[in-house]
């Protein structure tokens, strides 16, 4: 199986990138990022986007054969150029280079809290929160004149490096490398669920590890 990965040298990207590469069901990753990748492996090949607007016809031709992409691009106070319009420029050149008939998975790593009722008043992070529910709208209506599509997205809270002293009093954590196998697991296996928050994506990721 053939996946794209961005945002591969963040945190949630890296955990995800380094599932994807020990996964015998992936057989194919590719990284899309504007700098090389620090990691090697005979799976991955890192197509370098000097524009994340515009897609170069070498690049599309990377990405033809694909079945599924996990976008982890940005971070979680980026603005709406990365947020909103990198991510419809990447939808697009995705939806491009579909195969006739080729099923594709496109995971996207949201936020907790994000609200996609864009005429609710918000009064705690209220233009982050709308914008990336403005975001998980426009998937959803780009993908929706093609029957191959199928949007997925993922709304982790706080992501800690391991089991985090929370977990005694509160359930809003997750653990990088959960959630980057069930960042995996969504784009390998899918699922019914098309929005998973932060306590269903540790659930996921639990069991994709448990089965590996």
């Amino acid at each position: 199986m053939k996946i794209v990965i961005a945002g591969a040298t963040g945190k949630i990207g890296g955990a995800a990138l380094q599932r994807l590469l020990a996964l015998p069901a992936v057989t194919s990753v590719i990284a899309l990022s504007r700098r090389k990748i620090d990691v090697e492996h005979p799976k991955l090949t890192v197509a370098i986007i000097e524009d994340f607007l515009h897609y170069e016809p070498g690049v599309l031709e990377q990405l033809s054969g694909s079945e599924a992409c996990i976008w982890s691009l940005g971070t979680p106070t980026g603005g709406r150029d990365v947020h909103m319009d990198y991510t419809m420029a990447a939808v697009k050149a995705l939806k491009s280079s579909l195969k006739n008939g080729q099923q594709f998975r496109f995971v996207y790593v949201s936020g907790a809290l994000v609200e996609t009722d864009q005429s609710k008043t918000l009064w705690f992070m209220g233009d982050m929160r709308r914008m990336r529910g403005e975001v998980e709208n426009a998937v959803v209506e780009l993908g929706k004149d093609s029957k191959q599509w199928t949007s997925f997205f993922a709304r982790p809270s706080l992501v800690t490096e391991g089991e985090s002293v929370m977990r005694f009093v509160s359930s809003s954590y997750i653990p990088v490398a959960t959630l980057g196998a069930a960042l995996v697991d969504l784009a390998v296996v899918g699922g019914e669920q098309s929005v998973l928050n932060n306590g269903e994506l540790r659930e996921r990721g639990k069991s994709a590890l448990k089965a590996a």
